[in-house]
């Protein structure tokens, strides 16, 4: 690879477009694309051809513009790709998916979601995504309501568990009018996070983060669960955190190109695959594990519910039940996000505050308790909100006093909005 080259240059990217409302913007994505060097080749769905025309893609693009599976194989041996050899892999959904350094799906609906997730198979472009041994990169757009379906988000969440990258939607005003999550990222948005999944794949470093959002190049520590406090070597005392919001947190900082530490107390909710972890069951063991993780990093989201108490002297053998009950004597466990603060004050610290009654009044007290420089919210009574759930309502309030509803939305939607103000407050940093 000659000297200067970016991950991106001379790139043979496969963009998949589908039958969401925002293919209209693609002729534009390929644009972006060809002007960073990029060798763009184009399959269309059936239903994407009711928004963009082959004509307006074979414009912008000197790749084949492919609308279904029988047409492409009367093409025969390619090249799938502008500028490259005639393939030895005749089959264009086999040629097409093993040439491309990176497969792109923008806009993906729901559907094609579902049937990647599933292994189906049934047009030109799902069997390139089956045939393909190259990254995958998808930018979902829909409807918000389908966006923060059940399904589609298990789908989205089986999908980055197998390696697929994701561009999120953005929050706006949607096709139908209606305003919240589903709108497809922005055109520099996708392409940048082309250009960090080719630099990977290419064993290119990455660019330094620009001012959108991104953590490349940071270093996040991430606690998750609920800590156990043991009163003998079967009994503790524990809360009913499962970990899907400290996993969430984790996953979308991993997306946005951080390195993630994660560090688990006990969880009910599977972990992010993939992803290298620390145990500390005990708040004595999450305040060492965080304290060594913080000497590397440049932020702290402290997500784990940690018990704000312990018994004082743990029995080494279990405590028989007696007709007069048993009386613990409990001890203060460390107040970690404090101490934190304290020990690294140049370092982002955000908090979590659990309040069932005043909430705003309660996270703000608390903010300034600890010195936090953001602090999340919720009230798990309220409805949606309970413990172990994939949604969580909650007001995000920073130092200033400023606060931020976010109503109520899927977990990952909530870290996602979370990341992005972390990302945001250390953009000075990289600007000095």
């Amino acid at each position: 690879m000659g000297e200067g080259r970016t991950g991106i240059q001379s790139a043979r990217v496969l963009l998949g477009i589908t039958g969401g409302i925002a293919a209209y913007k693609t002729p534009e994505l390929v644009r972006l694309l060809a002007k960073e060097g990029a060798q763009v080749s184009v399959i269309l769905t059936r239903n994407a051809r009711r928004f963009v025309t082959r004509d307006a893609l074979r414009a912008v693009t000197r790749g084949p513009v492919l609308g279904n599976l029988f047409e492409a194989e009367a093409l025969g041996d390619g090249p799938w790709f502008a500028g490259s050899p005639r393939s030895p892999l005749g089959m264009a959904h086999i040629g097409m998916a093993r040439e491309a350094d990176l497969v792109l799906v923008a806009p993906a609906t729901a559907n094609l979601l579902a049937k990647v997730a599933h292994g189906l198979a049934d047009d030109l472009l799902t069997t390139a995504l089956l045939a393909t041994r190259s990254p995958v990169l998808i930018a979902p757009a829909m409807n918000v309501a389908m966006w923060e379906h059940a399904a589609v988000r298990e789908n989205v969440r089986v999908l980055r568990d197998r390696g697929i990258r994701f561009v999120d939607p953005e929050e706006g005003e949607l096709a139908d009018g209606e305003w919240g999550m589903g709108r497809m990222a922005s055109l520099d948005a996708i392409v940048s996070a082309a250009k960090k999944a080719l630099a990977m794949n290419r064993g290119v470093p990455s660019e330094p983060a620009p001012s959108n959002g991104s953590l490349a190049g940071r270093t996040i520590v991430i606690t998750a669960g609920g800590t156990e406090e043991p009163i003998d070597p079967v009994r503790i005392i524990t809360n009913r955190s499962s970990g899907k919001m400290g996993f969430a947190l984790a996953e979308e900082a991993r997306a946005m190109g951080a390195r993630v530490k994660l560090i688990t107390a006990r969880t009910s909710a599977p972990p992010p695959a993939g992803m290298p972890r620390t145990e500390a069951l005990t708040a004595d063991a999450m305040a060492a594990a965080v304290r060594v993780a913080m000497a590397e990093a440049d932020a702290l989201i402290m997500a784990a519910a940690v018990s704000d108490f312990a018994p004082s002297a743990p029995s080494r053998s279990k405590v028989k039940r007696g007709d007069a009950g048993l009386t613990l004597e409990l001890r203060s466990t460390p107040d970690i996000v404090a101490s934190i603060r304290k020990e690294f004050p140049r370092k982002l610290v955000v908090g979590f505050a659990l309040e069932t009654e005043d909430e705003e009044r309660g996270g703000l007290e608390k903010l300034k308790k600890k010195g936090l420089d953001l602090i999340a919210v919720n009230n798990p009574l309220r409805a949606g909100s309970a413990f172990g759930s994939d949604q969580n309502e909650v007001t995000l309030i920073d130092r200033a006093g400023e606060t931020e509803r976010l109503g109520l939305r899927p977990k990952h939607d909530v870290a996602r909005a979370i990341l992005l103000r972390v990302a945001r407050a250390l953009e000075p940093a990289v600007a000095r």
